[in-house]
């Protein structure tokens, strides 16, 4: 953990708060608690030996707490109410990188199971259908030497959200064709839908209403266009 020697309060708080991967490993738990594979799965670029020694220094800090697994091996990690704290700062990264951190985002930083484990994380319960639904995921645009898959299956129930790699034989409701950087910037934020639709470098296929809720499924979008897309579809939107 990084030490600056200093008794003032934000140099204690950057000790912690600071370090490389630990706002990712604090994101991370807002969302629930967490096991140590969880965290390699959403944050694949850190070492088992940094996130071992992060997670101690984070315990060690009081900001999380390890909890023994009631079966088998290891822990799951939650937040202390120093890290639930720590929430604000979180939020507040986020609105920051929203204004100014869109053009910062690279081919590096693509990644399609990042996205598709974000989407998955982040679809509301309340806005899942009775009758299972089901999205197909067709990426174009993948960073050469990148092994982003390029086809995704979410099949969306009341009682669990399914990701499949291979075609699982069910009918689509609709299929997302895109650009993978345009797709991630549209449901980050950093670009609005309707112009990366104008652009056609993200298409839907599928009846209207089935494309209007997965619209708001996946929050891509603001109310006025949502109202849009319930009311008539472009041409183009739906080819």
């Amino acid at each position: 953990m990084i030490r600056y020697g200093q008794f003032c309060p934000v140099a204690k708080t950057a000790e912690i708060f600071g370090d490389r991967w630990s706002p990712l490993i604090i994101r991370e738990l807002y969302y629930g608690p967490r096991s140590y594979g969880d965290f390699l799965a959403t944050i694949p670029l850190i070492s088992r030996t940094m996130l071992a020694q992060r997670l101690k220094e984070l315990a060690a800090a009081g900001v999380i707490q390890p909890n023994a697994k009631e079966k088998g091996r290891g822990h799951i990690y939650v937040l202390t109410e120093a890290g639930e704290a720590f929430r604000p700062m979180i939020e507040m990264m986020g609105e920051w990188g929203l204004k100014w951190g869109g053009g910062l985002v690279g081919p590096d930083d693509l990644d399609s199971k990042l996205l598709i484990g974000g989407i998955r994380q982040h679809i509301d319960r309340k806005d899942i259908p009775a009758q299972e639904f089901v999205l197909h995921f067709d990426f174009r645009g993948i960073p050469k030497g990148s092994r982003n898959p390029r086809h995704w299956w979410l099949l969306i129930r009341k009682d669990e959200i399914e990701v499949c790699l291979k075609d699982p034989g069910q009918n689509r409701d609709v299929v997302i064709e895109a650009d993978l950087a345009a797709f991630t910037k549209v449901w980050t934020g950093y670009c609005r839908l309707e112009d990366a639709l104008a652009r056609r470098l993200v298409t839907f296929r599928g009846t209207k209403s089935a494309i209007a809720r997965m619209v708001r499924m996946l929050k891509l979008t603001d109310e006025v266009v949502v109202r849009n897309l319930g009311i008539s579809l472009p041409t183009a939107v739906l080819n």
